[in-house]
């Protein structure tokens, strides 16, 4: 597994609906690029975005910025945001194993939690590992 931790430009207040937008529109064009596993986008505390690609490999993660889709997908986010993001890239060393639970083999036995993404950010979707 390989994942890739972009941190994007700021995005203006003003604008962060349109980015919004294009994240997930981009999301549909990527769908089905060989070797990706997963895209999200984050907002740290302070406000910057993040996402966090998970892909197969490295090579099927550089292959993926190699095609047409990818290549849309960049050109649309110029015209939102000044500037490129930068990504982070790791191999993932070490896995909790699937446990059906958000919190490993030690979860308190509430369902993985789900997270739906809407023009305010993320909103949670789902119990998880917190005592209620």
């Amino acid at each position: 597994m390989f994942v890739a931790i972009a941190n994007f430009p700021e995005v203006p207040t003003d604008r962060r609906d349109e980015f919004h937008a294009w994240f997930a529109w981009s999301n549909t064009q990527l769908r089905g690029t060989d070797g990706l596993e997963g895209r999200r986008l984050l907002r740290t505390t302070d406000g910057a975005y993040v996402a966090l690609v998970e892909h197969h490999s490295a090579e099927s993660f550089a292959a993926m910025h190699t095609t047409e889709q990818a290549t849309r997908v960049q050109a649309r986010l110029a015209t939102i945001l000044t500037g490129r993001p930068q990504a982070a890239k790791y191999e993932v060393v070490d896995e909790l194993p699937a446990s059906g639970s958000c919190c490993g083999g030690g979860g308190h036995g509430h369902p993985q939690q789900a997270v739906a993404v809407d023009s305010a950010g993320l909103q949670p979707a789902g119990g998880c590992c917190h005592d209620s």
